[in-house]
């Protein structure tokens, strides 16, 4: 699972998103006469927790499925390979039938031993990102790689330096931004720099700021700051004892080795540049090993439930098992949970209408160089290379993420696609388990952005998503917790270990959304409540009319024209789905034939075909993505940062420019492009150009966020002299950033036309598809 790209300046984006569905499950009995109900207990009381363990405990810890030293499992990598074949055998042996490993094209990376010294200090424990290392797997020294200081502006050639890791020097850059650069010789040393990826920005950013200044390797620690942060655990208010490291994917080209060490190593080497009164230490021994695989094979492992109904359609159920350190919720849990719903579905002897395929995804955490959406990239590959077949007729994705944390949290939280917010309501309502783990119940929020997981993959290729919300707040641990949550302690840490695995929340994620999947097996008809996504729709065509012409206006008004109509047809559409689905369970209730059960199942397959080819063109026409992980109207990609520029030039015109708060005039310039103009404040035009570039997809292009936005506009020149006169001496003259941001918004506003005009017509051929 991904946080997120763009850190600080997201919480200024103003899309409007709804959460419109609190039905609450609370597990009191499984009384329902429902067609499935049946299934249902049987599939509870078949449940095995403890073959899901150790599932879970294999994938984390057994040896031979983890890179040496690190226990890392990267996509591609010879232990992710060996895992493959693990799976595959395992989905074997619990009967799943058509078990394949499914070759998909990533760019890889594997892991291994990895140390530095400085002078008298040793540290044994260095992990690596996704980087090419001083060294690689088989132990041999790899080039040292810098920027050619003497070529373009862009600074994109390298050359290759004859160095000794053996014999480097390691500089203090204290949190890696430009400034802090200057009066400092980095070129051909080791740097060594402070990051804070939740509430400053991600790794991307001081990785590129490194290699233009010519540094021949990066090594990071994380700092907490206002007690937020990645690898908080222990952190707070200890920075000399803690000895958490984190890691997440770096979101750029493979320019120079990057590592990470914990806060208490980082302490030492500090403690010895004050010691003697200097920030660069020579005498340093490096071994950072990481291989990084451009284009290499991995493999998705799939297992398949055979329908009974030859209907031509699937569910899947999915989690992943590239990880980071022992990596147990994040995602061996998701793992062993799909394989546990598989066994408990055999075990129970249930025979589903549609094929249920089982998949564990390779390479979510990362698969793509040079993209600033890299992660997901095995399931991309899965649903538009390998089974492009699966587009259009996939009834729904289950995928889960850190689905067994133990924690204090007493109510759950099912999070979906838009319009499939009814159908898993109708499964709640039906109450047809006779516990629940949450004290308050189960909850649906169909409001989730998709953006941080496998769901994007396939939400992108029309395949509605369900996944759970794990379970982050009020951790229930043995220890200790810096931030009382689950994702800033442990998140990508190696203290994502058993201690926190909760047996009682397998054993009922098990039974909840194995049941799920059951409920919408048996249903014939697929309930897509295309309603709830134009509750959004309305609301994000708020205030566009102010940055449209008067020959433009009527846009607006065929717009809403427009999606009124495609509600009207998104209604009779979810009613024709009801009636049919009322149909069967009436005739099941009746004891009706085998063969009228059938014919029933076959209308509602046929609805579903065109229920299918409307939400995938929504999807198509309608939705785009801001910061990687937000879904929104592809017009609101545009209109919300052209609300950043009317703050950000409303300020600057008035004078009254502030750096304080979330309201303030830095904050709105922080938040532009989703965030990305934050870089501005305090790296390189090399650096920010670089940002924009993955942003953009200039380079990358196969992936779920091409072609999803508004295209980043270069504005650092204005943010820049915004900085300068806020900052300077004498009176401020924001005349040049006012133009330049000014000239930025009419680029804009003709992104954000062309989206209105895309989504007039989308919503038009969507009616038409329903009609």
């Amino acid at each position: 699972m991904k946080k997120t790209l763009l850190g600080k300046g997201m919480v200024a984006v103003t899309a409007t998103l709804v959460v419109l569905s609190v039905v609450s499950f609370t597990g009191c009995g499984a009384s329902s006469d429902s067609a499935v109900s049946d299934d249902i207990a049987a599939l509870e009381k078949a449940v095995d927790e403890g073959y899901a363990k150790e599932m879970t405990e294999t994938l984390a810890y057994d040896k031979a499925l983890n890179d040496v030293d690190t226990n890392y499992r990267g996509g591609g990598s010879e232990a992710e390979i060996a895992a493959s074949e693990y799976l595959a055998e395992e989905f074997e042996k619990i009967g799943l039938s058509d078990v394949t490993r499914d070759e998909v094209i990533v760019d890889g990376w594997q892991t291994g031993e990895s140390y530095m010294t400085v002078g008298d200090i040793k540290i044994d424990d260095m992990v690596s990102y996704q980087a090419t290392g001083s060294h690689n797997t088989k132990g041999e020294a790899n080039p040292v790689s810098i920027r050619d200081m003497s070529q373009a502006e862009t600074g994109d050639r390298k050359i290759a330096i004859d160095k000794d890791w053996s014999s480097m020097e390691i500089v203090n850059v204290g949190t890696g931004t430009q400034e802090e650069y200057e009066g400092i010789d980095a070129e051909g040393k080791i740097v060594l720099a402070a990051v804070n990826q939740w509430t400053e920005n991600w790794i991307d950013q001081p990785y590129t700021e490194a290699f233009y200044h010519g540094a021949a390797a990066i090594v990071t620690y994380q700092y907490e700051e206002d007690q937020q942060g990645y690898g908080m655990y222990d952190l707070i208010d200890n920075e000399d004892a803690c000895d958490t490291i984190n890691v997440q994917d770096i979101c750029a080209e493979d320019l120079i080795p990057c590592g990470s060490i914990s806060p208490k190593d980082a302490g030492k080497i500090l403690g010895m540049m004050e010691k003697e009164k200097t920030d660069t230490l020579g005498d340093v021994d490096f071994k950072l090993t990481c291989d990084v695989m451009p284009d290499t094979e991995a493999y998705n492992v799939v297992g398949k439930l055979p329908g009974t109904e030859n209907t031509g359609q699937q569910i899947i159920i999915s989690g992943h098992y590239d990880k980071y350190h022992g990596g147990v919720n994040d995602d061996c849990t998701a793992v062993a949970l799909t394989a546990g719903i598989a066994k408990a579905m055999i075990d129970s002897g249930y025979e589903p209408k549609n094929d249920i395929y089982f998949v564990a995804h390779a390479a979510e955490e990362w698969g793509l160089s040079g993209a600033a959406d890299d992660w997901a990239i095995g399931s991309w590959q899965q649903i538009t290379k390998k089974h492009p077949e699966w587009q259009g007729t996939t009834l729904a994705l289950i995928n889960f993420e850190m689905p067994a944390i133990e924690s204090g949290q007493t109510e759950g939280t099912v999070q979906t696609s838009f319009e499939l917010n009814t159908a898993v309501d109708g499964f709640i309502e039906e109450d047809m388990l006779n516990s629940s783990y949450y004290k308050d119940g189960v909850t649906v929020s169909n409001d989730h952005n998709m953006g941080m997981s496998d769901c994007i993959s396939y939400q992108r290729n029309g395949v509605p998503a369900i996944i759970n919300s794990p379970d982050f707040d009020e951790p229930v641990e043995g220890e200790v917790s810096s931030s009382k949550n689950w994702m800033m302690d442990r998140y990508h840490t190696v203290y994502d270990d058993m201690s926190t695995y909760s047996s009682e929340l397998m054993e009922y994620n098990i039974a909840f959304y194995g049941g799920m999947a059951e409920y919408l097996d048996t249903n014939p008809a697929l309930e897509l409540d295309i309603t709830s996504r134009c509750d959004m729709l309305s609301e994000q065509i708020e205030g566009t009319e102010a940055y449209l012409t008067e020959d433009q206006q009527g846009l607006i008004e065929q717009y809403k024209e427009n999606l009124e109509q495609l509600r009207l047809a998104g209604e009779a559409q979810l009613k024709k789905a009801q009636d049919i689905n009322a149909e069967y369970q009436e005739a099941y209730k009746n004891e009706a034939s085998a063969d009228e059960l059938s014919d029933i199942t076959a209308k509602g397959t046929q609805l579903n075909k065109i229920t299918l080819k409307a939400f995938r063109a929504m999807e198509d026409e309608l939705m785009g993505m801001i910061g990687s992980d937000t879904n929104m109207t592809l017009h609101m990609t545009a209109q919300a940062t052209l609300e950043g520029y009317d703050k950000v030039i409303s300020d600057l015109k008035s004078g009254e420019v502030t750096d304080e708060g979330d309201d303030s005039t830095l904050a709105s310039i922080a938040s532009l492009g989703g965030g990305t103009e934050f870089t501005a404040f305090g790296y390189s035009k090399y650096s920010y150009d670089k940002l924009l570039e993955s942003v953009n997809c200039d380079v990358v292009t196969d992936t779920w966020g091409y072609g999803k936005s508004a295209r980043l506009i270069d504005t650092y020149d204005a943010t820049q002299n915004v900085m300068t006169q806020l900052y300077g001496e004498g009176t401020a003259d924001y005349s040049a950033s006012v133009a330049g941001y000014e000239a930025a918004a009419e680029k804009m506003k003709e992104a954000l036309v062309g989206f209105v005009e895309k989504e007039v017509a989308g919503m038009n051929k969507v009616t038409e598809i329903l009609k």
